[in-house]
């Protein structure tokens, strides 16, 4: 169980990470390489559905040298799209993260770093926007115990508002060091209604 210090160390990673842009989307979101999808029913009778696209993780070897460490550069899209009554007017935030699972550690705990050159947002109908250096480099060190286990990670997020959109993502690199064996992550997409109404979706499982 995570102590209220470590908590609120992945609180303060959380908030560090955070993009807040209000987005009025015009345009739909393409469903082609659709890795999964999940939506839910908010209060007003809306739909609202979480898509991860067009995933593709690359694990290097970390440029560090440690054998404890675990490096990837992550491509892909984190879409939302609401369908309904009034769906225009929908607002809410959108959080986008990692599964990351391992067989042991070898202190009982692991570091997670998160970098980005290149993130961009699809706002209606004008060009995408590419903003440089969005997430700053964030450490986030968790106590974990001697292993094995599964720890859940936020690496970015930001407000969002009408009805769909989404975030691109390109060479976004992330790195988890202090793992033993086998490392798999999972990377998956939240999105949360201005009501509370939250749905999340898991996409593909990658390993090294």
């Amino acid at each position: 169980m995570k102590s209220s210090t470590q908590r609120a160390t992945a609180r303060t990673m959380a908030v560090a990470a955070a993009l807040t842009v209000g987005l009025a989307m015009g345009t739909s979101v393409s469903l082609a390489g659709v890795d999964s999808s999940s939506s839910i029913l908010d209060h007003q009778q809306r739909t609202v559905e979480a898509i991860l696209s067009d995933t593709h993780v690359s694990f290097v070897p970390p440029l560090d040298g440690n054998p404890l460490s675990r490096e990837w550069f992550h491509d892909g899209r984190a879409a939302f799209r609401i369908s309904g009554p009034d769906a225009s007017s929908w607002s809410g935030h959108i959080t986008m993260g990692y599964q990351v699972g391992y067989p042991a550690t070898l202190d009982g705990r692991i570091k997670f770093q998160w970098w980005t050159p290149s993130l961009g947002l699809e706002i209606g109908n004008d060009p995408k926007i590419d903003v440089n250096s969005l997430i700053p480099q964030l450490g986030l060190e968790l106590a974990v115990g001697f292993g094995p286990g599964i720890q859940t990670v936020e690496a970015a997020g930001g407000d969002i508002s009408g009805a769909d959109g989404y975030i691109q993502m390109s060479g976004f690199h992330g790195t988890v060091t202090g793992v033993l064996g086998q490392t798999t992550i999972r990377p998956w997409v939240k999105i949360v209604s201005g009501n509370g109404d939250s749905v999340t979706t898991y996409g593909p499982l990658w390993t090294n």
